[in-house]
């Protein structure tokens, strides 16, 4: 029974209660007056009996006609639906509104934090980082369309790390500065027929050369070795005690000029080819290409870049790098890249490095994409002549599609030989989260 009619017997109740109280008054002789409030009351009362068993009825009129009529029904809620949404206002609708009634703006960021715990060979050290390898960040896009053919658009993106991944060390656990850096200050006008044009801070034309990569592993590990444990020092077994060189300064994937205040130009594709070339502020420039495409089962992308740093570097001269991925329908991966670089200084031999991985993707269980690989790496003279630093890793990413995440597991195992040392290896674990929006 339901509760509409239970409150309707509930005032029936009410209302014979009080007759019975009326007839007991008029038995022994209640006043008028009484009377008169009495009778006020069981009108009241048949008023609401009168009104709610109108509404019971039409609200069981209207139950049977949707039992026969749903598709009516449904017409008439996503009606309603419409409505509201038509009668909202443009600051409900969005949480990202431009000041240009033309352009449209895209929100985006993630945060990536991460437990970090690494052995020199004579202690172990456990840290709270942020993940360098794809650091925490945020970002505005804003781009205008006055035609099909054209694309102007503007990219500010900024970074802010508290302890990096890459740069804590035995010496120094708590990175005390904020590092706040700025990772995009751009432009850009895109056109079909010409390509594009772009001129402010972000990333040259060789800047991601030597990081194809389509394994999904790269938020743990990729070409770029020093990320996930860079600052650590190598302990020097000869003198029982922490050197002063540690993991980053001798293994570089030479991946161009970075990002830098430069003016960009990318040309159209052809083929699924993209010729780029920039020219930074205070000299300097480089030429790259890209290549992109889909071939039967395989995925391919790869990339090559030639650079100068110019007068923007003291210690590199010409430098050419590039790297190679492919992605099989299987899920089987294999990546490959490698750099040569010449140095200014007087003596120095060029430096050089190749890097490998391979690795596998499949849907095992509901989350999302689980990615494996394993990856080595040989970097030659990056620091001093006669190094030759060697890296081999595991990499597991499971993606988590309901939260818009990705947890990971990785291990790195780093060896150095160096003329008058004797380095103990360095075992590297991290993992962590990355959260995008």
């Amino acid at each position: 029974m339901g509760l509409r009619r239970w409150r309707l017997f509930f005032k029936l109740f009410v209302v014979t209660l009080v007759l019975c109280v009326l007839t007991a008054f008029s038995a022994y002789g209640a006043d008028k007056e009484t009377l008169d409030r009495l009778e006020k009351i069981i009108q009241q009362q048949q008023d609401q009996i009168s009104a709610q068993q109108k509404a019971l009825e039409q609200l069981q009129g209207e139950v049977e006609a949707l039992k026969g009529s749903p598709a009516e029904a449904q017409t008439k809620v996503s009606e309603e639906i419409r409505i509201l949404v038509e009668a909202m206002s443009e600051e409900q609708k969005g949480a990202v509104i431009s000041g240009e009634s033309k352009a449209q703006i895209k929100l985006y960021g993630q945060v990536n934090k991460a437990v970090l715990y690494s052995n020199d060979g004579d202690s172990g050290n456990t840290y709270l980082v942020d993940n360098d390898n794809s650091s925490t960040r945020i970002g505005v896009l804003g781009f205008i369309n006055p035609n099909d053919k054209v694309e102007v658009g503007t990219r500010l993106e900024f970074e802010y790390q508290t302890n990096p991944s890459n740069l804590v060390s035995q010496e120094d656990k708590r990175i005390s500065d904020t590092n706040f850096e700025k990772r995009h200050l751009d432009l850009w006008v895109d056109t079909i027929a010409f390509g594009s044009f772009s001129l402010g801070w972000g990333s040259t034309a060789s800047d991601g050369t030597s990081e194809m990569d389509l394994s999904g592993t790269g938020v743990i590990g990729y070409s770029s070795i020093g990320d996930m444990a860079g600052g650590q020092l190598f302990y020097d077994k000869s003198t029982n005690s922490l050197s002063t060189t540690n993991i980053g300064s001798v293994f570089s994937n030479m991946d161009g000029l970075g990002r830098d205040e430069r003016i960009r130009y990318d040309s159209p594709s052809f083929g699924g080819f993209i010729g780029s070339a920039s020219y930074v502020a205070d000299g300097g420039g480089d030429v790259a290409v890209h290549y992109a495409a889909q071939i039967n089962a395989f995925k391919l992308a790869a990339a090559a870049a030639f650079a100068n740093p110019g007068s923007t570097s003291d210690t590199s001269d010409n430098q050419l790098a590039g790297s190679v991925s492919v992605l099989h329908d299987s899920g089987f991966n294999g990546t490959f890249a490698l750099g040569s670089r010449d140095h200014k200084v007087d003596g120095r031999d060029d430096g050089g490095y190749f890097y490998t991985k391979f690795g596998y993707r499949a849907s095992w269980c509901s989350l999302g994409v689980t990615a494996l690989s394993a990856d080595y790496g040989r970097f030659s003279d990056i620091s001093a002549n006669g190094d030759d630093a060697d890296t081999f890793g595991l990499q597991m990413v499971q993606d988590i599609q309901e939260w818009g995440s990705e947890a990971y597991l990785g291990y790195r195992f780093h060896k150095l030989d160096s003329n008058g040392a004797d380095y103990d290896n360095i075992n590297a674990i991290m993992t962590g989260m990355r959260v995008k929006f």
